[in-house]
Formats: C-alpha cells, structure tokens, sequence
C-alpha cells in the first residue's frame, strides 16, 4: 500500500505519473477530436457514494465505497477510479475486473487491501474521477461538494445522504458497505449496557462472537467507560467501534464530569465563580469522542456532587445546580452543532429530590438531555416492586423534555457482594421499570448475570 506517510519516493514520483499514469487530459492538452465517444449508458446509476480520506493520519485507511443505484447489473470491467489532487493529476487508485456489481448492491475499495493503489487526504483539496477512458460517470470533488470544506474525523467519511443521493455531508461516522444515514436514536431499540473498557477484548474475542450475541439479544446500545477513549487503547477501540457500527450498535462516550480521580468541586467558593478550567476539561473530552471516535453518544456520569451540593451555593448567580445544569446545556449544544444525531444522556442517582445533596434537577437536566438515566438499582437501595414503579414514575414525571431509560442491577446484592441474576429474573425487573413508564432499559453491567432477550421487551 502506497501513503504519503510511507513512502519517501512519493514526491519523487509524483513527476512520473503525471506524465505516464494520468487518463485523463491535462489543462494543457485538447481531447483528440477523432476519438470515439464513450457510451456511458450502461453505468447510469453506478457512483461513488462514500470517501474516507485519511492519508494525513499516520497509520490512516482511506477507501471509496461504490453504489450501483440502478435496477441493473453493471460491468467493472472498463471502470477506472482516478485521483486528482496536489501530488497526482489522473493517478490511477483502481481498474475493474472481470467483475459485476448488481443493482443496489456497494463495493468498498481500501488502501487497508490494496484495491486501491493509494490515499488522499481530507486535509487538503482532492478530486475523484469514477470513469471510463476519458469519460466521466461519477465525480466527487471535495471543493464543490462543500461550501466550507473541511477534515474529516479518524473514523468519519464523507456521505451522500440520503443514500445514493445528491448532497454529500461530512459525518464522523463512516457506514462502508452499508446504506448512509444520520443517526437517529428513536428509530433504535432501546436497550442499552455500561461497558467498562477492560471489558472490550472479551466482546471482540473470537470474532466478536460475545457482541453479536448482545445484538441478537435486542441489545442496540453500549455506554463505553471514557478509559477506552484514550491513544493507549485506540487501534483496539476502533476495532472495537468498527464492529458496533456493522451490526447496528451505538456507541455513547461514557464520561465522568466531576470526577477526575476523586471528586471535582466546579465551583470557587471562595471568589464565587465557576472553575472555567473544568468545564472547559469536559467540553474538550466530549469534542474529542465525538471527533476522533466517532461515537454516536454522549453520556454524562458524575454530573452531580458527591453528596456535598450544599456546601456550594455561594450565590444565586454561582451555586451546584447551576453548575450542573450548565454542563447538561453544553454538552447538547456542543451534540448539535455536529448536526449528526448526536444523543446525549446522563446518569442521576436514584432518589427523588435530590437537589440538596446532589444538584441534580431531572425538570431542569432534562430540557437540555435526550435521555436521563436514574440508576434505580433496587437491590442496593432495597427496593420492592411496587417501589421500583414509584420511583421510575416520579422521573418520568419530572424529566421536562427528556425520555427516561432506567438503570438497574443484573445481580443481587451491592458492589461489596454480588450474585449474579439469572435471565428471568432480570426480564422480570425489566418489566416493572416499563410499569413504572420507563421507555428504555440500561443494564449495570457487562459480565454479571445472564443478559434475557430483549427484542420483545418493547412490543
């Protein structure tokens, strides 16, 4: 495989095949008048559907996914891909074979592979050239396609979306081989697990044959403890994302707030002030999530104070729930301004009113959250059935605009003792949570007790 960040005769190169690899005809060359045109009626419907340019990240893949749009089979066997950017002026990246792709169906070439013979980079202007001879069926060039180009994320791509349409976006999400479309939660099933990242190599072992259980199971969400989203974990956790993305599972960012190692007062009493230092600490992390690994969601643990809310009000201007309060508000505001169906949600802890101790106000968290997530662990905190629907129904009733997805236990018992649930019993649970008007399910945790099957669970 040829990169920009493997190879030092690149440049070298770069002379030679302008002159002996370009297909196409240079500014300063007119087309040869007596050539025959090429009939392209046979591709109509045939494109370059999805780009992922990532030849400026060392280690990067880059790859083309091509769409037959049309209700025929097509022919590779002319098609040619060509690039065209500051170093290549008609390279040749890929050459069909004797191959047909049929109607509707997608082919992904890689630079991982070497179906394609090089990268390009999203950091700098490209243009592809999907063709035959001289003869263009499909281009994307990435200076007409945007109004304001600009790089894509590590995992991201470029997508016509919808499907096979006109318009491109750049997301930071990429769906190679599958069709493009911008997230939308509502349209999941939504049963979702606390994933610690110590738990990612047992998912992924053996083909990630324990992650497609979980997704046989009815289970479409996976809240990722932040420890895997670090430069010491990535090419694991990429894999480990890659995997999600292909059968349909959404990745959340799990995030601690104000905890970094022990708890984090936001607040400077003393000067009454917020500690700018620490919001901008989690507004940078959920930037990077979403930018580096793409993940589809972001969700906020630790968002309360340890007990201690109290002792931080030294204003109404500066006080817990406003501090609080603004880092619901900005993690929304930061989600939407990718404009891919980012969904945020955060963690509460499980008793109603808990605003002296806490700060945590589901009325007010909830007008900024797609998503609260009460962690109702009825066995640590004793609770009976009828308690468990009580308490489910108080957030349901003060979650402002945000739906309620409810936490609970797949063991018995607290941290200092557990025993894992049996499927049936963690069905029955499930089912007094949905009583209680929860409209999700969130198990804690991956690796105790046996997971039920939950495809049914919201029928």
């Amino acid at each position: 495989m040829i990169t920009r960040h493997n190879s030092l005769l690149l440049l070298a190169s770069a002379a030679v095949a302008v002159c002996c690899q370009c297909t196409g005809n240079k500014p300063d060359q007119q087309p040869d008048p007596s050539a025959e045109p090429v009939d392209i009626t046979p591709y109509k419907g045939l494109i370059i559907n999805e780009v992922a340019a990532h030849d400026e990240i060392d280690g990067g893949e880059s790859w083309i996914e091509l769409l037959n749009g049309s209700s025929a089979t097509v022919d590779l066997k002319e098609v040619g891909i060509y690039l065209y950017d500051e170093y290549f002026e008609g390279k040749e990246l890929w050459k069909g074979t004797d191959a047909t792709l049929a109607a509707g169906e997608r082919l992904v070439l890689r630079t991982a592979d070497e179906s394609l013979k090089t990268g390009f980079a999203s950091n700098a202007d490209f243009k592809l050239r999907l063709g035959v001879g001289e003869a263009d069926i499909d281009v994307f060039e990435r200076s007409k396609a945007f109004a304001e180009p600009k790089a894509i994320g590590e995992r991201g791509s470029y997508q016509r979306i919808p499907d096979g349409g006109a318009d491109w976006r750049n997301l930071t999400y990429s769906s190679p081989g599958r069709g493009n479309e911008v997230f939308n939660y509502k349209t999941t099933i939504p049963n979702c697990v606390w994933v610690w990242n110590s738990h990612v190599p047992d998912l992924m072992d053996n083909d990630a044959a324990k992650l497609k259980n979980l997704h046989k199971l009815g289970y479409r969400h996976i809240l990722l403890n932040a420890a895997a989203l670090n430069d010491n974990f990535k090419a694991r956790t990429f894999k480990f994302l890659d995997a999600c993305e292909e059968l349909g599972i959404t990745v959340h960012a799990w995030m601690q707030c104000f905890y970094n190692g022990g708890w984090v007062n936001p607040i400077d009493d003393e000067n009454n002030r917020y500690k700018e230092e620490e919001f901008e600490r989690i507004r940078n992390s959920a930037k990077r999530y979403i930018e580096q690994y793409g993940v589809q969601g972001l969700h906020l643990d630790y968002i309360r104070f340890g007990g201690t809310a109290s002792k931080h009000n030294p204003s109404a201007e500066v006080n817990a729930l406003g501090a609080v309060n603004r880092v619901c508000r900005e993690i929304r505001e930061i989600a939407d301004s990718f404009d891919e169906g980012i969904v945020t949600s955060a963690a509460l802890m499980p008793e109603p009113n808990t605003n002296y101790a806490y700060a945590q106000d589901p009325s007010q968290m909830g007008k900024y959250l797609h998503i609260l997530m009460p962690m109702t662990y009825r066995y640590s905190y004793h609770m009976s059935n009828e308690r468990v629907k009580t308490v489910t129904k108080w957030f349901v009733d003060n979650a402002a605009d945000a739906e309620v997805w409810s936490g609970m236990q797949t063991y018995y018992g607290d941290d200092n003792g557990v025993t894992p649930m049996e499927a049936d019993a963690i069905r029955a649970d499930m089912e007094l949570y949905k009583q209680g008007g929860s409209t999700g399910i969130v198990l804690f945790r991956y690796q105790l007790g046996t997971f039920p099957d939950v495809n049914d669970l919201w029928d």
